[in-house]
């Protein structure tokens, strides 16, 4: 079935550049998606995406580096286009996910209603899924999965998406849906598919043997004043056996990871602070355990993934994914993106981007890739 399209371009001037992609993804779909690099003007881009597509639900994200057909680009525009037969979706903007994301508990309420979804239901996992897309630099990821769960009386319901970046400028990253643009918020897309879908993740790391406890810390602020009972960078950087002045330049290779069923969630720091506190991209919790990690070889994990994620479907539709910053970071260092888009091409109508934090059911992750494909599961 020609329930999902994707496309992408690299063409700048915004109007030509979505005439362009408008050759490839439905006349009339009921959702667009689209994933733009700061190359291009997201406020130009929400404008004419509207224009161009009057009777579709539209959300845009902005990105540090675009997924299409053919794997990983940059600087480039993706989109993704759903069908009318794909089923019912509907969307909705947060305005501040930071300060006070329970003022948009009603509007998600309302939406989820909307599409026939029963908020009480003993078996949430069954009736639908949620994409979100939060805004980055505000640390309101966990508060944004946290009020999206709270509507349903029971856990299970599936939640997958992606932060915005900006190019890693770190200044101001966007989410647009409808025309209404947030750069403090985020979007929700409630969905009840037609077809079936499927989502994993992959993590490229294992542990060293390596751990340190966290002694003093402030989730809030993703703050780690102190591990082990001494500044949280002096141990880091003893424990990887490098001066603090260039532990930046090792910890996308060397992340620490909490484990949780036999499987690591990765915690990635995002800078050192002058007092030798260090700031990661998620929370972060005193008293919490963590391994110090060591990458797999990348382009074996990626062919398992494939393989394991592409087994599971007799027919794949189409397939979303976000990936995370420090990874594509790793890849661009370590010259990978041609191997890997090899493998990356065997996903038809593949879209997504390289994020500031992935999101998956309740959590936020650090450092790992997470796909969603729609079509027809092989049965069990």
């Amino acid at each position: 079935m020609d329930l999902i399209r994707s496309a992408i371009t690299k063409t700048k001037q915004v109007q030509k550049a979505i005439d362009e992609l408008s050759f490839t993804i439905h006349k009339d779909p009921a959702l667009v998606l689209f994933f733009a690099s700061t190359s291009y003007s997201f406020e130009e881009l929400v404008a004419c995406f509207a224009i161009k597509y009057p009777k579709s639900q539209v959300v845009g994200v902005t990105t540090t580096g675009e997924m299409g057909p053919l794997g990983f680009d940059e600087h480039s525009l993706s989109v993704q286009s759903y069908a009318a037969q794909f089923g019912k979706v509907q969307p909705t903007l947060m305005t501040d996910i930071a300060q006070y994301p329970i003022f948009g508990r009603q509007k998600l309420v309302s939406s989820a209603k909307q599409l026939g979804i029963p908020l009480q239901s003993k078996n949430i996992e069954k009736e639908g899924l949620a994409f979100v897309f939060p805004v980055g630099l505000h640390a309101g990821e966990e508060k944004m999965l946290s009020v999206v769960n709270s509507i349903f009386e029971h856990d299970g319901f599936p939640i997958f998406g992606g932060t915005a970046g900006d190019d890693a400028k770190f200044e101001a990253t966007y989410v647009s849906v409808n025309g209404e643009i947030t750069s403090t918020g985020g979007a929700v897309i409630f969905m009840k598919p037609t077809v079936d879908f499927y989502i994993i993740k992959e993590n490229n790391f294992e542990s060293t043997g390596k751990k340190v406890k966290i002694t003093k810390a402030d989730p809030e602020k993703r703050l780690v004043y102190e591990m082990d009972g001494r500044p949280a960078a002096e141990v880091y950087a003893k424990a990887l056996g490098v001066p603090v002045s260039t532990l930046a330049q090792h910890w996308s290779l060397y992340p620490l990871g909490r484990k949780f069923n036999n499987e690591f969630h990765n915690a990635s720091p995002f800078m050192v602070r002058e007092s030798g506190a260090l700031e990661f991209y998620c929370q972060v919790y005193e008293g919490a355990t963590l391994e110090i990690l060591q990458p797999r070889d990348a382009i074996k994990e990626m062919e398992k993934t494939i393989d394991n994620f592409t087994n599971h479907f007799t027919e794949l539709n189409g397939v979303f994914a976000c990936n995370c910053i420090l990874r594509k970071l790793q890849f661009q260092q370590e010259r990978l993106f041609g191997q890997m888009n090899e493998r990356l091409k065997q996903l038809p109508n593949l879209c997504g981007f390289s994020s500031y934090g992935e999101q998956l059911n309740k959590s936020q992750l650090n450092q790992t890739m997470v796909l969603i494909g729609f079509g027809k599961l092989r049965a069990e």
